[in-house]
């Protein structure tokens, strides 16, 4: 069985700007960097270190850095 996590990008400076965020490549702001960081390591706690793993992501820098965590 497969498991499938889906998760979007939080808060990105078009946000706080007010601008809208599909025609910016915004960065995440220190907020943003924070909850991407939680993001990551609850996903590291839910995903087992044997488990393979496969991510998709778009090329927008806000979403590459979620990635990351």
């Amino acid at each position: 069985m497969r498991t499938l996590y889906v998760v979007t990008h939080p808060e990105a400076t078009h946000h706080v700007e007010g601008v809208v965020g599909g025609w910016h490549d915004s960065q995440l702001t220190p907020a943003g960097i924070r909850a991407a960081v939680s993001i990551a390591q609850a996903l590291r706690a839910q995903i087992p270190n044997s488990a393979e793993v496969e991510l998709f992501s778009s090329d927008l820098q806000r979403t590459l850095r979620t990635a990351k965590g």
